[in-house]
């Protein structure tokens, strides 16, 4: 089966779960769903840092990644340095009583932070999305988010596919073109028109364009940036999680940058009503 088939049947059997998921009036099945995801994302980048030599402390990270979520789940984000201090102690304290290969101490433990930011706080934004009052707010600004990316990503591909001669960063993405990524903004475009139109007037049209805009270029910059981490890694993928997507991190990599962005315009930037 080709690779095209495969994500077509990934796409239509996880997409129907995460959407009811976001429009479900209660929390948890989304947040759970947030968390696997993370999990796995964040497995999937410890085992590229371990393809590099490093020994990042997985438990440690893994902790820290629930602690953060449990931040954004309980709307206490203001603790996330603190947070992230005691992380930083804990792998610190781990690191002097376990360490036997001092060259590799630098390397491991930035990885371990790393890992917990780069996956675990980036994403603890979609949780705090879904845990914006009223809940139909959320559930709004997460269909948004989701559809205009995922329009971007598809529309890339087969503009890419059809019509990309031009490569866009060789040394990173051999496969993405200039041609692709001018796709992935107008599938975007268009797909924030249809959100406005159809499902969320409130998010003012002008707004949702220059959202769609800067989320798709963050996007695009975080697929590159996930790009760099595996072929730093000498991986093609993440993992094999998802047949024709690669892993979790595969799918994560154009929603981490993204998440902060709509999550601080939900809180400051949506003009009352």
């Amino acid at each position: 089966m080709s690779n095209l088939a495969w994500r077509v049947i990934t796409a239509l059997i996880a997409l129907p779960l995460l959407f009811w998921s976001i429009w479900l009036p209660t929390p948890f099945l989304f947040v759970g769903f947030v968390i696997l995801a993370t999990l796995f994302g964040l497995i999937e980048y410890f085992h590229l840092a371990e393809k590099l030599g490093f020994i990042p402390f997985v438990s440690i990270g893994i902790c820290g990644l629930l602690g953060v979520h449990s931040l954004f789940y309980v709307r206490a984000i203001e603790f996330l340095p603190a947070l992230l201090g005691l992380l930083l102690g804990a792998t610190m304290v781990q690191g002097v009583l376990t360490e036997r290969d001092f060259k590799k101490s630098l390397p491991s433990h930035a990885a371990t932070l790393h890992g917990v930011v780069y996956v675990g706080v980036l994403c603890g934004f979609l949780i705090g999305l879904k845990r914006l009052e009223p809940p139909e707010l959320g559930s709004r600004f997460l269909t948004f988010f989701f559809v205009v990316i995922m329009a971007g990503d598809v529309a890339a591909y087969f503009v890419g596919r059809a019509f990309g001669r031009h490569k866009l960063a060789p040394l990173v993405s051999p496969g993405k073109t200039i041609e692709g990524a001018v796709g992935n903004v107008v599938g975007s475009l268009a797909a924030a028109v249809a959100v406005h139109y159809g499902l969320f007037p409130a998010l003012p049209l002008a707004h949702a364009l220059v959202l769609a805009v800067v989320m798709n270029i963050i996007g695009q910059l975080g697929d590159l940036y996930e790009s760099l981490l595996k072929r730093g890694a000498g991986a093609k993928d993440a993992a094999a999680v998802l047949p024709g997507h690669g892993g979790l991190l595969d799918r994560l990599d154009s929603l981490l940058f993204n998440a902060p962005v709509l999550y601080y315009y939900a809180q400051y930037g949506l003009p009352p009503t």
